[in-house]
């Protein structure tokens, strides 16, 4: 099955801007970005090591990252802890890097002193325990991303790895989307203010990777949690873009990307009245099209 790159956004967008940040990061940074990005974790690691060592603790989380993936937990455990002692985010319990630490008893702990730094900060969440469960449902929504990314880099023509991989994934967003049903069914559309906002966009992502029916069924849904400020503008463009696009029609905002079948390039999907998307775009907290597809190496309008 041919799969656009707009199935993976969220991972595009962190992977890219991690690429754009090497220009002024250090070289054992680089080269430890690097040697992840082909699936050489140990030697990856050596090198954010050496960076420590060096008085840099910047690289710290990564590294936990990196022992997690490579399923060392008690390193992944002491660097994680280390490197968000002062964070006041709910990040780590949505990283897709750390889901094999979820059934480790020592999550729980994590996790509550995660919550309970960012309640301290920011007050106390309205329903605790199901931002909790949209956590982990976001955490594993974004799961495997990078295992299939190093496979495609370390093992080009391996392509039965990612077949299984994508086989894994598309289980997950099946359990996601029956157990989102059974959430929005009981609470309604996860609200930022019941949840907070990280919690809310799990909803989203679980969505935007459902067949276009589900799409379709929820959309008002969104479009009212948005009327009402409970879910993020941006969320529901692209959501609009990706049900325009699978049914024929030209997107609105510019938020997907297809490999031309005949080029084999990467492009823009068509765009309706596109002298106007990055006004559009504006009204939904979306920045000018031409820096979003720098990401991918492209540039708006295209050059011919």
């Amino acid at each position: 099955m041919q799969r656009t790159l707009t199935s993976l956004a969220v991972f595009c967008f962190l992977f890219q801007s991690a690429l754009l940040a090497q220009e002024e990061a250090s070289p054992l940074k680089v080269q430890a970005d690097s040697l992840r990005e082909i699936g050489l974790l140990e030697q990856a690691i050596e090198s954010q090591k050496e960076l420590y060592a060096s008085g840099d603790d910047s690289e710290l989380y990564n590294m936990a990252c990196n022992y997690a993936l490579l399923g060392n937990r008690d390193s992944a455990f002491h660097y994680l802890t280390i490197s968000t002692e002062q964070d006041t985010t709910v990040w780590p319990l949505t990283d897709p890097d750390l889901v094999t630490l979820f059934d480790d008893g020592r999550w729980q702990a994590f996790s509550d002193e995660v919550i309970r730094k960012v309640e301290l900060a920011f007050g106390e969440y309205e329903n605790e325990e199901l931002a909790r469960e949209l956590w982990r449902m976001k955490q594993l929504d974004q799961a495997y991303y990078y295992h299939i990314f190093a496979s495609e880099k370390a093992h080009p023509d391996e392509a039965y790895m990612r077949r299984a991989l994508w086989n894994l994934k598309s289980r997950i967003n099946d359990e996601n989307l029956v157990r989102l049903e059974e959430i929005i069914a009981e609470h309604g559309w996860p609200k930022s203010s019941v949840v907070g906002g990280n919690a809310a966009a799990a909803a989203f992502l679980i969505v935007q990777h459902a067949d276009l029916e589900t799409q379709k069924k929820y959309i008002p849904l969104m479009r009212e949690a948005t009327d009402a400020g409970e879910a993020r503008k941006s969320s529901l463009a692209l959501l609009i873009d990706r049900i325009e696009m699978r049914e024929g029609r030209p997107q609105v905002y510019g938020s997907q990307l297809r490999t031309n079948p005949e080029t084999g390039q990467i492009e823009v999907y068509q765009i309706l009245d596109p002298e106007n998307v990055d006004a559009r775009r504006a009204e939904m907290g979306l920045g000018p099209l031409n820096d979003y597809v720098a990401r991918w190496g492209l540039s708006w309008p295209p050059e011919e």
